[in-house]
């Protein structure tokens, strides 16, 4: 399907999701618009839906050397088990950069975590910052490989990744972080 056709489908859906959501205001219509997005699961249906759909272009394959991403996350002095997931402690006050192409799917406060973000990354892979100092974005903006997220400063860093909706074990957590920061 060329362009075209892809923007004036997008087009569609935008004012179809806008006036579900007028209906829906008004009492004319029961489902709740809103909240069909809710979660990375949701996400990853709604792309591969998508990619069904229109189809996917084909990809050229192009040999390129990266610069490494975020290696200030491997530089923590201890690890320990946390909340599904694992606190990381610093020394140092560290960026939090996204390590691939994603798209932020919450931040706010947490009970257990304090201020947290998530990021669903392509390749089915969310990974959830907590105890931040401070951060920038709103759900649902994308982000771009090595862009800043938030930020930390020294002390603990709560961390949780889920790959294909597995949450990584301490070692496979380890491994995901040094092959994604040293890409």
């Amino acid at each position: 399907m060329n362009k075209k056709w892809k923007w004036f489908a997008a087009i569609v859906l935008c004012a179809v999701v806008i006036l579900g959501t007028q209906l829906q205001e008004r009492g004319q219509l029961a489902l709740d618009v809103k909240k069909i997005v809710y979660s990375s699961e949701d996400l990853t249906v709604m792309r591969n839906l998508l990619q069904e759909v229109f189809g996917q272009e084909p990809d050229e394959k192009i040999t390129v050397s990266t610069e490494n991403v975020n290696q200030e996350l491997l530089s923590f002095v201890s690890v320990k088990p946390y909340d599904e997931g694992y606190l990381l402690t610093f020394e140092e006050a560290i960026p939090i950069l996204a390590i691939e192409n994603g798209l932020v799917v919450y931040t706010g406060h947490a009970k257990n975590t304090g201020k947290t973000i998530s990021v669903f990354y392509e390749g089915d892979t969310t990974v959830t910052y907590g105890n931040v100092d401070s951060f920038s974005l709103l759900p649902y903006t994308s982000v771009e490989r090595g862009g800043t997220m938030a930020n930390k400063e020294p002390g603990d860093l709560y961390i949780k990744i889920e790959d294909d909706g597995k949450v990584l074990n301490l070692e496979e957590t380890l491994e995901w972080m040094k092959e994604h920061t040293q890409s």
